[in-house]
């Protein structure tokens, strides 16, 4: 056996490259370099071919496509993995938990409208000027492509990196409270509907894919989340309005249907995401699926060392004798 003084010294070049290898092995610095390559990416497709509004088919489509390569990148070049191994999108996988998704997504929308149906504060006329084969065709690519970008840039991005890093409950709220925020801008977005978003849609989407580990259940559920909010029953979708398969009426109070911002602002919604959440959540501790990261892990462990350990009580004193 070979003794200690006798190992190899590792060279300075050996040391540097060591050093290299755990720099851009760095959870934080691949999220840093995979949100410039996604960035990068964007930028010059919109310089050939001229910029895109997200909300379009087109627009929606080029920011599916930048994210999904930016994130296949960095998990086949930096981490050795496929996108099946690193977020389940795997084929194997999409047919159940994309059908799963659709039902929880439309399920939610469809009991949180049936609310405000049953308080007088929805009410469907008649067909809308979206009642068309095509257009409904139409609008489910761009469901698709709009679910796609942002589940893979907030979920399978950000999340799982920040995860890597932080943990899974910190990554959990940053994720969620970003996604959340990133509609700030969108016509009649506040803080408050920010916050909504984040709790009800963020916390939920994030929380689903902890508890499969794949990125195809909250795809589903997003997929059907804009599409029976906004094509199919006629209500805003985080403040864009699109032609719908129904023309409804909405009245009542902003606070029960979100107002011109949609029902995602309304309290019905909030509630039935935030149960939906709190119930994947659980699920996912349940599998044990919420990690502690390393640094955290060894610095509970040290903790532990210099504590001193809790007092075990003894036996109880005997009473002294009666005099």
């Amino acid at each position: 056996m070979m003794h200690p003084d006798h190992l190899p010294v590792p060279s300075r070049g050996q040391r540097a490259l060591s050093v290299a290898v755990r720099v851009v092995e760095f959870p934080l610095l691949r999220l840093a370099w995979t949100l410039l390559l996604f960035t990068g990416g964007m930028w010059l497709l919109n310089a050939l071919f001229g910029p895109r509004s997200n909300i379009t088919l087109d627009g929606s489509a080029r920011r599916a496509l930048v994210a999904t390569l930016s994130l296949w990148a960095t998990v086949r070049v930096l981490e050795g993995k496929t996108l099946g191994q690193a977020v389940g999108l795997s084929l194997r996988r999409a047919p159940r938990e994309l059908a799963f998704g659709l039902l929880v997504g439309g399920g939610l929308i469809c009991l949180a409208v049936g609310v405000l149906t049953i308080l007088g504060d929805y009410r469907i006329e008649g067909l809308g000027d979206g009642a068309d084969a095509g257009y409904l065709g139409q609008i489910l690519l761009l469901a698709i492509c709009v679910a796609v970008a942002e589940e893979v840039l907030s979920r399978g991005i950000l999340l799982r990196l920040l995860e890597q890093g932080l943990g899974s409950w910190a990554a959990l709220v940053l994720s969620a409270g970003l996604f959340g925020f990133a509609h700030l801008g969108n016509r009649g977005g506040t803080v408050l509907t920010s916050v909504a978003i984040a709790v009800e849609g963020g916390i939920l989407f994030g929380a689903a894919y902890l508890a499969v580990r794949s990125l195809w259940l909250p795809i589903g559920m997003h997929i059907a989340w804009n599409y029976f909010e906004g094509p199919l029953l006629g209500t805003p979708v985080s403040g864009n309005i699109v032609p719908a398969f129904f023309r409804a009426s909405i009245g009542g109070p902003t606070w029960l249907t979100g107002g011109g911002f949609g029902p995602e602002a309304g309290v019905p919604v909030f509630i039935l995401g935030t149960a939906a959440g709190a119930a994947a959540l659980v699920l996912a501790a349940r599998r044990g699926q919420m990690s502690t990261p390393r640094w955290l892990s060894r610095i509970l462990r040290r903790a532990r060392r210099v504590l001193p350990p809790p007092a075990v009580p003894g036996p109880a004193a005997a009473a002294p004798p009666l005099s």
